[in-house]
Parts: structure tokens; sequence; C-alpha cells
């Protein structure tokens, strides 16, 4: 009696910490200024390591306990998304803070349409561009896709200064590729 007493005391004592460095959220609105909520659709930029995997977007749920379990050599770096994983649309299943002397900030548990869940450490994501509506330098919200605009008028400007195309040329494409976007 004593003991089960006990048990369940310290079982409050860990719940009622837990409880207070974790919090459950229905929305979060993150430094890009979106605010997310439960059953939005996020879509993945691109992986910030330099192979093209994600680093802050990375497989949870069963997945990770089950390799963790099975396999001494276990690699926390495995459960990072590959970088095929570019474009892929996931919808937020759960938002919770946490505020660990180690473990601090938004985590987001998404699926993907597959058998496990993936986890988002949203604020990290969005600095390194791993999710759309990414934080570029001087706090300019800009999504993953514009990156190219600059990349083809780069090359605009060089074919005007290697005199590929003429003055007139370069305006009229500047302009056109300037108005897409």
């Amino acid at each position: 009696m004593k003991v089960s007493y006990l048990a369940s005391i310290v079982f409050l004592i860990s719940t009622s910490i837990y409880a207070q460095n974790t919090l459950k959220l229905k929305e979060y609105t993150a430094s890009n200024g979106v605010t997310y909520k439960i059953d939005d659709d996020i879509k993945l930029g691109r992986g910030s390591d330099t192979n093209g995997r994600f680093v802050y977007v990375n497989m949870g749920g069963w997945y990770q306990y089950a390799a963790a379990s099975s396999n001494s050599n276990y690699n926390a770096n495995n459960n990072r998304l590959p970088a095929s994983n570019t474009g892929l649309i996931v919808t937020i299943k759960k938002i919770k803070k946490y505020n660990y002397k180690r473990y601090k900030g938004v985590f987001f548990t998404v699926g993907g349409g597959n058998i496990t869940n993936y986890v988002i450490d949203i604020e990290n994501a969005i600095a390194t561009c791993e999710v759309e509506n990414c934080k570029i330098e001087d706090d300019k919200v800009v999504n993953v896709p514009k990156r190219d605009i600059y990349d083809e008028l780069r090359k605009l400007k060089e074919l005007h200064k290697d005199g590929i195309i003429t003055d007139e040329e370069y305006e009229k494409e500047k302009k056109e590729l300037l108005e897409k976007n």
C-alpha cells in the first residue's frame, strides 16, 4: 500500500513538472509573421544540411523510438528527412512549446501522408528556409521559390554584361521577370 501511494506521489510530481515545462498550443505566431494552427498545411523548403538533408525537420513518432531501441549504433542524425522531401506538404497535428534547460522552443508534429509523423523545430526551420515563408536577412519574409528569380536576374545581368543581349533586351527581360514574381 505504501509503495503504490509513494509511486502515485512521484507520478503526480513528475507530471506536474512536465506540465510546467510543456505547453500545448492551438496556434502559434512565428517569427516570420505567419500564424500556424492545427490542421494548417506547411510546404517544406530545402534541407539546410550540406547534402540537402533537413536539419530541423525530423522523423518522429514510432519510427524514432523503434530505430533507437533496435540499433545500438543509433544516431539521431538518421532521423533527418532526405533532400527528396523538398516541396512536401505536411499538415500540423500538434503544436508544443517546450521550456527545459536543454530543450526549448516550439515544435510542430506534422503528418506527411505516410506511416510516420515528422517533427519540425519551427523557428530554426524558418531561419534556414527548411519551410516556405522563411526568414531571410533584414527580417524580410520570402518564399523559398523566390530565390530562383534572383538567380535568373544574375544570369540576365551576366548576359547583358557580356554583350550577348542589348540594353533594351536586358531591361525588357528584367521587367518581365519582376512582374511575374
